[in-house]
């Protein structure tokens, strides 16, 4: 007997980068049938990471050009596979889950969908998206929170933003699966943003708004000033931004969950360091920080390093200066893939936990 059409599909995402591992209760099972027909799922299978024309896929898998070029774009559409574009030409490859075709059903989300993935993220997917050793995200400090440090541009928020021809501005999911299943906060939405070929497949999706890039420094400034955590891709060319807290984003609320250090799971360069004898009391530092890393002993602030992500979101707000970030010393320190792609090469080289 043939094995089951979802059952090859899960096992083949969970081949990509980051997984999507098998759970004893099947939940991973009922999510893939609400996201693709059977047909859908046989088709998702046969594509690699590698992006490829309609004709050459079709060539592969024995579909005429057109057939294959209109399947692929249908599912395209849906979110369940990426489609990129040189010129007038479409290619089409497999997207991971997370990264991925969670993320294309912003549009898509309903009740039933939300508690599928919550279920799912409880059950196996919070804990899979954490353990990585090599993280999928980082967290940058704003620039102005690195001053009188040598920092690489791919290491200043704005001068990532500032780098991109294509910028299209997108409501969090995270915020808004958790505002569906009845647990969200009041944190802004529209802040995350998405650059380059993953820009267009979000404008061409109805997935958000392309915006420029003084819209999308606004945009940073906001998400500062709400205490959000700035986390691109964890590459020097990122293809996503994302402005997180830690009540809804997947990422971060499987630190507490699942009871990692936060220092381990949230790529950085950079720590918070406090000045006890600059520190007026204020606790304002305590209320910005999303991991506990901050307590107040004999009435100052004193950073624990071992729950401190590096995200500076504590530094922006302290009026006495007396939190400062400071770079890690060479041995903490990792390489930062040139590319999401070459992050995607390094998760499936990397012989740790998954």
């Amino acid at each position: 007997m043939s094995k089951d059409v979802y059952r090859v599909l899960q096992e083949y995402l969970d081949s990509l980068p980051v997984g999507y591992p098998r759970t004893e209760s099947g939940v991973e099972l009922e999510i893939l049938k609400k996201l693709f027909e059977p047909e859908e799922a046989e088709m998702a299978v046969k594509l690699t990471l590698v992006p490829e024309t309609p004709d050459a896929f079709g060539r592969r898998v024995g579909l005429s050009a057109e057939t294959a070029g209109e399947r692929l774009e249908a599912m395209a559409r849906k979110g369940q596979i990426f489609r990129m574009r040189k010129g007038d030409q479409a290619l089409y490859n497999a997207s991971p889950f997370v990264p991925g075709i969670y993320e294309y059903q912003l549009n898509n989300l309903d009740r039933e969908l939300v508690g599928l993935i919550d279920r799912y993220f409880d059950e196996a997917l919070g804990r899979i998206i954490s353990s990585n050793r090599i993280p999928v995200f980082r967290a940058l400090p704003l620039d102005e929170n690195l001053l009188g440090m040598d920092v690489m541009p791919y290491e200043q928020a704005r001068e990532i933003i500032k780098a991109q021809t294509a910028i299209v501005l997108t409501d969090c999911i995270c915020r808004k699966e958790r505002r569906i299943s009845g647990h969200g906060c009041s944190h802004v939405d529209d802040v995350c943003m998405v650059f380059s070929h993953m820009a267009r497949y979000y404008a061409e999706n109805g997935l958000g708004r392309l915006v420029s890039v003084e819209e999308a420094l606004d945009a940073l400034e906001r998400a500062d000033r709400d205490g959000l955590v700035h986390s691109p891709n964890n590459a020097q060319r990122p293809m996503g931004f994302c402005n997180c807290c830690g009540c809804c984003c997947g990422l971060l609320r499987s630190i507490t969950q699942h009871g990692y250090e936060p220092g381990r799971v949230i790529r950085s360069d950079f720590r918070c360091q406090s000045d006890p004898e600059a520190c007026t009391g204020c606790e304002v530092c305590l209320e910005r920080c999303m991991f506990g890393a901050i307590e107040m002993i004999d009435e100052a602030a004193r950073v624990d390093s071992s729950k401190c992500i590096g995200c500076g979101v504590c530094v922006s707000t302290c009026p006495a200066d007396a939190l400062k970030m400071e770079r890690k010393s060479g041995e903490e320190m990792l390489a930062v893939p040139a590319s999401l792609s070459e992050l995607f090469i390094e998760i499936l080289k990397d012989d740790g936990p998954r």
